[in-house]
């Protein structure tokens, strides 16, 4: 399995409860904009998000849950239409090549709740909300960072 797609689906854990906000670019290069707050605070208390480029991308497609369930389903025209409608990430896995990422959307002017994304792309960078590049194990240290903070003030508040 691939290095690049293990990575991918672990930023897309990590993020969890972030919500996938804008995107632009198309198949060479797509910059997705990550608002999740509650990490980014931990870098700068004036951050909200993380961009992540995904480049040479060979599977990017939505099945969304249609809501009411009976609904015919929606034919995206473009990846933008379902990307810039905050798709709040609730877990990613790998499955067939690609990074399945369950999502959540909760404007209820759509015909949709959420669905699953599905992405393969061969490379991708990462950045904080003032474009300074990251590492996956910088991120994952915020993350830690975040949870080790909410975990001792439950037991401070016990």
């Amino acid at each position: 399995m691939s290095t690049v797609l293990n990575d991918i689906r672990d930023i897309f854990s990590i993020f969890h409860d972030g919500g996938i906000v804008d995107c632009k670019g198309d198949f060479n290069k797509l910059t997705l904009t990550i608002q999740c707050n509650y990490l980014a605070e931990l870098i700068n208390p004036d951050f909200e998000n993380f961009y992540l480029d995904l480049t040479e991308i060979n599977k990017l497609d939505f099945d969304p849950w249609m809501n009411p369930i009976d609904l015919e389903k929606i034919d995206f025209d473009s990846h933008e239409d379902y990307l810039k409608v905050d798709l709040e990430i609730l877990s990613a896995e790998i499955k067939d090549d690609s990074i399945i990422v369950t999502c959540n959307q909760h404007d209820t002017d759509l015909d949709f709740c959420g669905g699953i994304l599905m992405i393969s792309a061969k490379n991708f960078n990462l950045y904080d909300h003032k474009m300074t590049p990251m590492t996956i194990d910088q991120l994952d240290l915020i993350c830690r960072k975040y949870w080790d903070n909410a975990r001792n003030n439950r037991n401070e508040n016990v």
